[in-house]
């Protein structure tokens, strides 16, 4: 008889063992083998129970791990499958805007939100020309910086900031580099800060425009984007990312021109003689389109007099109709304007726009921020602090500024009988009397030496 310990092959006639021996052997391994599937059986059961059950229990960090964790039994059952529970706490999908889900929506360049530290190392101020533009008027913006390159004698150069409440495109950026060395920005105007704010009845303030344009006749009184621009213009563009770290601005117009040589470095100049606001033109508002902007302008006063300086050392008595005790309409065309940025961001200027913005009447009415911001200095600066540049020979739409100074003209090729500075629609020349006399009196004696009649 051969048995499972006797080797058939061997030699040996020790090899075989006693019968009681091998069946001792025998049901060792059989009990061995029948624990081993039940181990089997018993851990397959609790899986499996775990698995369907294990959706209930929650472990959040790695400190309550428990392997009854659904993704933990999913792990041991199927290896296909690996639990991201360790992640999706931490991290959250991201979320596309409509636009970037549809091919060919993606805007193609990002606008910038800063200038770099290494801007100003060649520069004395942080200072900065800038320019609302749009897309379209890259014809008019072109001829604004070539006029002021050529005008300048090392060109311009500091940064220029160009806003837009639209992407700027491709082409427009790259013509834009052609015609200037100084770096260039081009910033994305925030629509949160553009669009109607919560505060104003829609439907009212678009029959309102309408009415403006129709039996008032106002200058683009059903434009909707104008009055936003004239908005965004009195209160927040100095908020912008881009004017982060930027103490002076000269404010520039598409389609504006400069005929002067210009030697000196306008911002040093304003600067070293602490000037706030400066200035080539003055002009009257339409009443048509400010109705109610002095009423409230006298709340405010009344409300925070603390804030208001003593009018006697302010331009406010330019501005002050005394006859009639209201506003005489008389005020600084911004569309050229240097300007100290610590102006607008002061107590006194930040609560003052507030006031007038809560009231609705940049789209119920058409107030413009050349008013607004000329009250403000009448209201919050000393006269002193405001400068008229004689030297800057400027022209835009309907109004041209050409020195009356022989001297001056001989660095200009502007015409000097087109100056509107003695026109019957500007103020400048009762301003001059209340802040440069001298500069008055010399303009006086050139007209009556020249014989020029003010047109």
């Amino acid at each position: 008889m051969v048995t499972l310990a006797d080797n058939p092959f061997s030699t040996d006639s020790t090899a075989t063992s006693s019968p009681s021996s091998i069946k001792l052997s025998y049901k060792r391994r059989r009990f061995w083998k029948a624990v081993l599937r039940l181990i089997i059986l018993s851990s397959a059961l609790i899986l499996c129970t775990f698995y369907f059950f294990g959706p209930k229990v929650e472990w959040k960090t790695i400190s309550d791990f428990n392997p009854k964790d659904v993704d933990f039994m999913r792990y041991i059952c199927n290896q296909e499958q690996i639990s991201d529970s360790f992640t999706q706490g931490s991290k959250k999908p991201s979320v596309l805007l409509e636009h970037q889900k549809i091919e060919g929506y993606q805007r193609l360049s990002q606008e910038d939100e800063t200038i770099p530290d290494e801007v100003w190392q060649d520069l004395p101020l942080k200072a900065a020309y800038y320019m609302i533009v749009r897309n379209e008027k890259l014809l008019e913006a072109k001829s604004v910086i070539k006029s002021m390159e050529d005008h300048m004698r090392n060109g311009t150069r500091y940064p220029w900031i160009l806003l837009n409440n639209n992407h700027f495109t491709t082409e427009f950026k790259k013509y834009i580099r052609k015609v200037t060395t100084a770096p260039v920005f081009f910033g994305r105007i925030d629509l949160e800060a553009w669009e109607y704010p919560y505060w104003i009845d829609i439907p009212r303030a678009e029959s309102l425009m309408f009415d403006q344009a129709t039996s008032k006749a106002v200058h683009k009184g059903a434009s909707l984007s104008y009055h936003q621009m004239l908005r965004y213009q009195s209160g927040f563009f100095f908020h912008h990312p881009l004017f982060r770290d930027i103490d002076y601005t000269w404010r520039v117009e598409p389609g504006a021109d400069y005929s002067c040589q210009m030697d000196e470095d306008m911002f040093v100049y304003m600067k070293e003689n602490n000037k706030t606001l400066g200035f080539v033109l003055t002009m009257k508002e339409s009443l048509s389109t400010i109705p109610t902007l002095w009423t409230h302008v006298n709340q405010f006063k009344e409300l925070f007099p603390e804030l208001v300086l003593p009018a006697t050392d302010t331009i406010y008595p330019w501005i002050h109709d005394k006859d009639k005790n209201t506003y005489n309409q008389c005020h600084l065309w911004t569309n050229f304007q240097i300007a100290d940025l610590s102006f607008f961001r002061s107590e006194a200027y930040q609560k003052y726009f507030r006031y007038l913005d809560n009231t609705g009447n940049f789209f119920y009415e058409r107030w413009s921020d050349a008013p607004v911001q000329t009250i403000a200095a009448a209201l919050f600066l000393k006269k002193e602090q405001i400068h008229f540049f004689n030297n800057i020979g400027y022209s835009h739409s309907v109004a041209n500024h050409c020195p009356y100074n022989k001297e001056l003209l001989q660095k200009c090729s502007c015409d000097v009988n087109s100056n509107f500075d003695f026109h019957r629609g500007s103020c400048t020349r009762s301003l001059l009397e209340l802040i440069e006399p001298e500069i008055l009196k010399e303009m006086d004696e050139f007209v009556l030496g020249k014989e020029i009649r003010a047109p």
